[in-house]
């Protein structure tokens, strides 16, 4: 198996044989070899424009293979890059690019319409990557030489992903190159990837867990597969045409699948590993998708503040909990801890750990926590404690045999489809409507995508409630995923004596029958 003793982003294109197929995407393909001239000519690039080490670098794209050349040649410069979310809004996307104070923004020919004007003052240079226009190809693909260049630090940024953040705005996560380091070999393991693994990636890679994918199957020197559509359909044509050996989705993708998959029709042998994880996923299709798949099964959980994957609930707790009825009811946990990983439970008020079985807020510990929010050191200090410790916003409990399971949000998040969503920052959308005095939103269940986010108004004095308009000026404003898909008028919210909105009232009712407030 052809690995690094250690794992460095930058040396990714050196993992597999040269002249084997590293990625590919649905027009582009680069071997190790071709990777490794690639990201030394984006590298050169990026120096040649006065950039220097952790100075940051933006990309708006979906996921391909300049995608996997820009992460890897950023890396080799010493750069931070940001790989931002290419769903938002145009006025979203200003916000993460001024945030981030991205020097050099790329950007796919088909999403150029999305970036915002003026650009902010930091960005001194847009690359349009596409067929039509491509200039970075004229760049040098000599060994990486700028001047003073030295090998990536542990303590280096490497990547700035963005978060939905509980006052409106998103915050950007620093992942360090350590804890990186700390995160991906372990992720591989568990996925069991080598250089034979045909590794289908379908998550996009603004997400830790898209990126994650990239990382670990480059590592191992497999071969990352590239597909945006992530319908079912193309999902398994994709399985059959390459023969995909590990799956990485998301639990409303995997129920997609076992809801839309022909059975026996469709030929999967050759996968070895389904993973899923960032929403819960009900019994019946996980036992569905345990009966059908023949493959390890394995559910993940874990934070973009975490570098990923913090706990994992294994093949084995899978398929022993259709052997034993006793112990069904793990298939609701998300597994437990992973080596270099200790998780706890803390009562909400006091900080203190409580006992197995008790309700609180997990807390984590572990080499794999980011440096912090950019940018945001109230924020920062709000989730990372002096000592450590690093607060997921998760509640639930640990049993006694160290399983976790998840009951609710502490911040009120919505994660619909695995979009994460923040309840503020609709409201502040839809409260700069004329027709509106006061908003609330919730999460409600959702068949398909697991919560949906829906508003509830006291409209403004002369107006009516609209849910049409309203949902129209929202769309305006922010990211489809985010928008609610139902307005409900009401005379007032309800609020405690304090004068905070009470939201579990308002959830109650579609909740009513759940023994937790996430699905």
């Amino acid at each position: 198996m052809s690995v690094h003793r250690s794992f460095v982003i930058a040396d990714l294109a050196f993992s597999g044989a040269p002249g084997t197929l590293a990625v590919r995407d649905g027009s582009r393909k680069a071997t190790y070899a071709q990777l490794e001239r690639a990201s030394n000519r984006v590298a050169n690039g990026l120096t040649s424009f006065g950039l220097e080490r952790q100075d940051h670098v933006a990309f708006i794209g979906k996921n391909s293979v300049f995608c996997v050349e820009l992460l890897i040649g950023a890396a080799k410069a010493g750069m931070v890059l940001t790989i931002a979310n290419w769903r938002l809004h145009p006025s979203e996307l200003d916000y993460v690019l001024r945030d981030s104070e991205a020097k050099i923004v790329f950007v796919a020919e088909d999403l150029r319409d999305t970036l915002p004007s003026p650009l902010p003052k930091s960005v001194r240079e847009v690359v349009v990557v596409g067929d039509g226009e491509a200039s970075w190809t004229s760049w040098p693909d000599a060994q990486v030489n700028a001047p003073g260049a030295t090998p990536p630090a542990p303590g280096d940024v490497a990547l700035q992903l963005y978060t939905s953040g509980t006052t409106g705005r998103p915050k950007g996560a620093m992942l360090t190159n350590a804890a990186i380091a700390a995160t991906i070999p372990d992720t591989a393991d568990v996925w069991q990837l080598d250089e034979t693994s045909v590794v289908l990636c379908v998550l996009p890679m603004f997400h830790i867990a898209g990126v994650g994918t990239a990382l670990g199957a480059l590592w191992r020197g497999g071969c990352l597969i590239i597909e945006n559509d992530a319908s079912p359909a193309a999902t398994l044509a994709d399985v059959v045409r390459f023969g995909v050996t590990n799956l990485i989705l998301a639990s409303v993708m995997l129920q997609g699948l076992v809801e839309a998959t022909p059975w026996p029709e469709t030929d999967l042998s050759t996968l070895r590993t389904v993973s899923y994880g960032a929403a819960p996923i009900t019994e019946h299709i996980l036992k569905a998708a345990i009966e059908r798949f023949d493959c390890r099964l394995l559910q993940v959980y874990g934070l973009t503040e975490t570098t990923g994957v913090l706990a994992l609930l294994d093949d084995d707790d899978h398929a022993g909990a259709l052997r034993d009825t006793t112990k069904l009811a793990r298939l609701r946990s998300c597994g437990r801890a992973r080596p270099g990983v200790v998780l706890k439970v803390v009562d909400t008020e006091t900080g203190l750990e409580v006992a197995p079985g008790e309700v609180g807020e997990l807390w984590a510990q572990t080499e794999r926590l980011m440096e912090g929010y950019w940018n945001a050191p109230e924020a920062t200090a709000d989730v990372l404690r002096s000592n450590g410790w690093f607060r997921t916003g998760d509640l639930g409990h640990i049993d006694d045999e160290g399983y976790i399971f998840l009951h609710d949000r502490l911040k009120d998040m919505i994660v619909s489809g695995g979009e994460n969503i923040y309840p503020a920052e609709v409201e502040a959308v839809l409260q700069d409507h004329p027709s509106v005095a006061e908003v609330a939103v919730i999460s409600v269940p959702d068949d398909r995508w697991g919560e949906t986010p829906i508003a509830f108004v006291v409209p403004a004095p002369g107006h009516a409630v609209d849910e049409g308009a309203l949902i129209e000026f929202s769309r305006s404003k922010l990211a489809h995923y985010k928008c609610p898909r139902s307005v409900v008028g009401v005379d007032a919210l309800p609020r405690n004596a304090s004068g905070k909105v009470l939201r579990r009232t308002l959830r109650d009712p579609y909740w009513a029958g759940s023994d937790r407030r996430i699905n």
